[in-house]
Order: structure tokens, then sequence, then C-alpha cells
């Protein structure tokens, strides 16, 4: 088979697709992208056996039909030094041997047949819903909860977003129970009850493919969950496992009510933090009427900072310590200009909303509590 392609169009669906491709694959020819050609349409495979996944392009002149395993690490560099420009791929197909040629050069690069190239399929049997969601909607979704995702491997179940699907709304979930984050689109209405939980790594696959799709088509099964787009597929292997009842954590009952200028607020604690402890770098919020005081002191070397931010409160004088690290990332989770925080006590934890939601959806940021010293 024989094929003429764009180097950087190539290239661009190579570099998404070797997301998949695991640095020590378990089996050496998951080492490899495997190329198949249909016509003008070139297909490009990458898996780790827990993803896997599809992409395809046109060609701009083809001959013959068939398949080849290339190695992907090679055949990507090799793209990454050459100008932008028409590339050949020229496979025999008896000894799967390709030869990349461009305007000044030409490659010999060995291949493998596909036979053992072990990609599988769905059971469709499983499945047990189908929905089509907008691309910006996932990935609006995915910016304002990632960051909560865990990465201890003691908990792999916390190591993903949870998506909990009903008729008429999709909820994205992430916790690392230091912080947890909520965020409800109500601008599709999958008219199925069913919810699974996507694992990080298979999250920064999607993002490689959905930027410049409309939509995207959601399959969901008792073991995957495939999107596809107009020119790509992401099959996902799931956790197995029941995510915890995060409704439980989020609290309903929160009395005080602050609003705050979401970047004077958090300026100030990256300021404030520099001054905390290393190890623990809890920040001691003192709220009183109209004003937040974010004190911080490391003991062990005499150091502190304090500063005062305006707010609206009205109440009791409240005093709460909070993570200077987790504080950030929720305060960044949000775009708006003001952000409404609720508390109960001091051993209770708090709940982070921005003052105005998007037109997508509803977001809610949970903070856990920490200790403060008392000198």
């Amino acid at each position: 088979m024989k094929f003429t392609i764009n180097s950087k169009a190539l290239l661009s669906r190579l570099v998404a697709a070797g997301k998949a491709v695991s640095n020590r694959p378990s089996i050496s020819i998951l080492g490899n992208f495997m190329f198949a050609l249909d016509g003008k349409t070139v297909t490009i495979t990458a898996s780790d056996t827990d993803n896997v996944v599809i992409s395809r392009i046109e060609a701009n002149d083809a001959e013959g039909a068939g398949s080849v395993c290339i190695d992907a690490k090679r055949v990507t560099e090799l793209l990454k030094a050459m100008p932008d420009c028409p590339v050949v791929f020229d496979i025999d197909d008896s000894t799967h041997a390709a030869i990349i040629r461009y305007t000044n050069g030409k490659y010999n690069l060995s291949g493998l047949p596909t036979i053992d190239y072990p990609i599988g399929e769905a059971d469709e049997t499983e499945v047990k819903g189908v929905f089509t969601m907008p691309a910006s909607q996932i990935l609006k979704a995915l910016d304002v909860v990632g960051f909560a995702t865990s990465n201890d491997e003691l908990r792999p179940m916390l190591n993903g977003v949870y998506w909990d699907i009903t008729e008429d709304a999709v909820t994205f979930v992430a916790t690392d129970t230091h912080v947890l984050a909520k965020y409800r689109s109500t601008q599709t209405t999958p008219g199925k009850v069913m919810s699974f939980n996507l694992p990080s790594k298979s999250i920064a696959l999607i993002r490689a493919f959905i930027g410049k799709q409309s939509d995207v088509k959601l399959t969901v099964s008792e073991r995957f969950v495939i999107f596809e787009g107009s020119d790509f597929k992401v099959r996902s292997t799931l956790y197995n496992g029941t995510y915890p009842n995060y409704n439980r954590v989020i609290p309903v009952n929160q009395p005080i009510s602050i609003t705050v200028d979401r970047m004077d607020f958090a300026n100030a604690i990256t300021r404030v933090a520099i001054c905390a402890d290393a190890q623990t770098p809890v920040l001691r919020l003192k709220i009183a009427d109209g004003k937040i005081d974010i004190v911080a002191q490391d003991i062990s070397f005499n150091i502190g900072g304090e500063e005062k931010v305006t707010c609206d409160y009205n109440g009791t004088p409240l005093e709460i310590g909070f993570s200077s690290t987790y504080l950030k990332g929720v305060l960044n989770a949000m775009n708006t200009q003001n952000v409404v925080i609720r508390l109960a006590e001091a051993s209770r934890p708090g709940l982070f909303l921005p003052a105005e939601n998007d037109e997508y959806g509803e977001l809610t940021l949970l903070c856990m509590p920490m200790n403060i010293q008392t000198t």
C-alpha cells in the first residue's frame, strides 16, 4: 500500500494518539502505531490495552489497501523533524518494510504485521446508554473539576472524574478527599440514568481529540465508555468499583455567607502562603464584619505573614483553617469576579461557589478545614 499525506497534519494526529502509547508497553507491539489504508482514508490506532484510540485522516493520494505497525516513537520524531510538506508512505505488503519519502530524503523503517495488535471490541450487549454532548460542555466540565482528582495509587477510584448521568443532566465530580469539585451541566438531556468513572489518562486522550469537534457521541457500557467524533474514536476501560456518595459530603446547612472578590482573595492567599509552614501550609482565616484576615505562620523559623481582604459579611466572627494549596486550586477553578463562601463552624467543610454560574451549568466546590496551631 502507498499513500501521500501532509507531514504536519499527520504529526498532529500522531501526537494526540501517542498519549495512549505507554513508555513501557506490556506487549512490545503496543509500542507501535497501527496504520491502515482503505480508499484514501488513513486510520491510525494506538493502545495501551486500557485505552484504544482510533484517528482517521484523508490522504492526498493513495494506492492499494492494507495495514502495518510502525514504531510510534520513531515515526513521530521523524515527522517532527521534517518541514511542512507532502510525505509518501510506501509499505511492502509482504515484508511490512516502510519507506518514508519527502522532497529531500528517504527513510527505511521496519514494520510489523497487524495480526497480533490487540485492540478488541466492546461488547454491544453491555451497552447501558448512548447520548450526544457538545464538546465545549465536556471540556468546560473537565477544566473545572479536573484539579480535584487524586493521584493516590491506593485509591484508584478517586483518580478520575465521575460522570453521574440522569435523564435531564450530567454531573461531573472529582475529589481527593481534601477538596471536592462538582459541576452539573443541564444543557444535555441524556434520557438515561447511568454513571461511570473516567480515569485520568483517558481524560488526557479525550482532551487531545475533542477540541475541534462540535458534538461528541458517548456510548456507555459496563466496562467501557466510547467517545466518538467525526474523525476519531477513544475507547476507555472504566474503573471497577463504587464511587463514594459525594452528595453526603456536601453540607446543606451553612448559615454563614461571605462574598469576596475572587482575584483579591486569591492574590492575598498567594502572598501570605509564602510565610506558611512548607510541610503543612495552613492559613488561618479570621472572618469578621467586612473583612477576612489571612494569617500564616512558620513557627520553626519564626516567620509570619498577614493580609486583610474586604468582604461582604455580617454575622458572628469565625476563625477557620484551610490549606493554601487547596484554597488556590478551588479559586483557580472559577472564572467569576466574586466568590461566595458558605461556612458553619471551624470543624466543618467550606463551600465555595461562583457568584454567577456560566451558561453551561452549576459549579460547587468544597474544601475541608485544617486544624489551626495555637501559639
